[in-house]
């Protein structure tokens, strides 16, 4: 009796240990991915799904993640399960951000408009973005940047945008902070050649 008691406790305490493990890893790809070391959170993210294939979250951000990589046809089985796993604003936004990536920009407009969230004010500039409209693209990454001061591709798109408008004194100054968050992002060499010839 004494050995059976044992063992369960042993087992409780591994799955406990286990799931404790599952959720810092979780955390991990989350960071990572808020940080915009997507490449890495895909790798995080990855590991984490195939221990838990029904997170809502690990699927959303391992989307997002993909999508940021510029690999929309990778991402949509992701996004729409975390959307069928938990329809909501967050899966919405996610959604948006895929559809501004495929350049389904009516799609895109549609979920931002029955969406709100942390999120919608960045979906809401790359919309803006791809649509060509900078000065409004630009203006929604700083109302997100007010909140979210480190996202470094927050930064960049924003710079990118005043480029669009411009504005090449804004632009310096994002494309300044976008290196400063991510030196060695792969976006970095043509950031410093842009700001090497000021412009």
């Amino acid at each position: 009796m004494g050995r059976k008691l044992g063992n369960a406790v042993s087992i409780l305490m591994f799955t406990g240990l286990g799931a404790l493990a599952w959720a810092a890893d979780k955390d991990h790809g989350v960071d990572l991915y808020r940080q915009g070391k997507f490449a890495d959170a895909q790798a995080e993210l990855t590991k984490v799904m195939d221990q838990s294939p029904d997170d809502a979250q690990v699927h959303r951000y391992l989307g997002l993640a993909l999508v940021e990589m510029h690999k929309p046809s990778d991402a949509e089985p992701h996004l729409n399960r975390a959307n069928d796993l938990d329809p909501s604003d967050d899966s919405k936004l996610a959604l948006a951000r895929l559809y501004v990536e495929e350049k389904q920009y009516d799609k895109a407009q549609a979920l931002l408009d029955s969406a709100d969230g942390p999120s919608k004010d960045y979906v809401t500039g790359l919309l803006l973005f791809g649509r060509q409209k900078n000065a409004d693209a630009a203006a929604a990454f700083e109302s997100y940047l007010q909140k979210n001061p480190n996202d470094a591709y927050a930064h960049y798109y924003a710079g990118l945008a005043y480029n669009g408008a411009k504005r090449p004194d804004k632009m310096l100054t994002q494309f300044e902070l976008f290196l400063k968050l991510r030196p060695d992002a792969p976006e970095a060499k043509k950031v410093r050649a842009v700001l090497t010839t000021g412009h």
